[in-house]
């Protein structure tokens, strides 16, 4: 399954604003907001991602071989880090068009590190 970046982006604001410190939140109210916008499994699936890249702290469990992820307790740094990178607006627009124009895909670590670099380059840092 391809993992989609904004799904990601979406899954990452959503959890930084919905879920409260030290208060878990069931995944299922995560899918239900965006059961609209994506289909469950691919936000299934992004959550899982997200939890095994260290970017979200999820309680996970398997069965029957199929990996679930039952609450989201936190963001993690790593997350934080890659979601200041890519909340603007703009930032997150002009990025998704260098990354497609140039190789039409890349990871998670270099979607991060061009949106790093155009806001370096916006603000002259």
């Amino acid at each position: 399954m391809k993992l989609d970046h904004d799904c990601v982006r979406d899954v990452l604001l959503w959890v930084e604003t919905n879920v409260p410190l030290q208060e878990p939140v069931a995944t299922h109210d995560l899918l239900n907001k965006f059961q609209d916008k994506w289909d469950r499994s691919e936000t299934t699936y992004c959550i899982i991602q997200l939890n095994e890249a260290g970017m979200i702290d999820g309680g996970a469990s398997v069965q029957n071989g199929i990996v679930s992820i039952n609450y989201i307790q936190r963001l993690t740094w790593k997350g934080h880090e890659y979601l200041d990178n890519i909340r603007n607006d703009t930032i997150w627009k002009e990025t998704k068009n260098t990354v497609i124009s140039k190789v039409g895909s890349a990871s998670l670590s270099i979607v991060s590190s061009v949106a790093a670099k155009l806001i370096e380059d916006k603000f002259n840092l």
